[in-house]
């Protein structure tokens, strides 16, 4: 591995990492697809807290899946690609199904 492929693969997971950290405490969530361009209306009826602390933890993990899956790529490895890809794939779902699941933690 070249050492732009090892910067490439720690700035793009440990950025994702710190922002899912971000998120979590509730910083940074203005990035958060969908949620800057919500009508304010709509926003006060979501657990603004809650909904953070789901998005940071999926985050986070998928900042970890990332580097999973930028290693395996580079190394030509395909089972730590396939769970890198896996990691990534699981917490899409559980962040979208969860606040469907219970849906009381997640609105006012």
């Amino acid at each position: 591995m070249s050492v732009f492929e090892i910067l490439f693969i720690l700035v793009i997971s440990l950025g994702t990492v710190i922002w899912g950290v971000n998120i979590y405490n509730q910083k940074g969530i203005w990035f958060l697809a969908g949620w800057n361009t919500m009508r304010k209306e709509k926003k006060k009826t979501y657990n603004e807290e809650e909904l953070c602390h789901l998005y940071g933890r999926c985050v986070v993990f998928c900042g970890i899946g990332e580097f999973l899956l930028l290693y395996g790529s580079f190394n030509y490895n395909d089972v730590v690609l396939c769970t890198g890809l896996g990691i990534v794939a699981v917490m899409v779902i559980l962040s979208i199904t969860i606040p469907k699941i219970n849906p009381k933690k997640y609105r006012k």
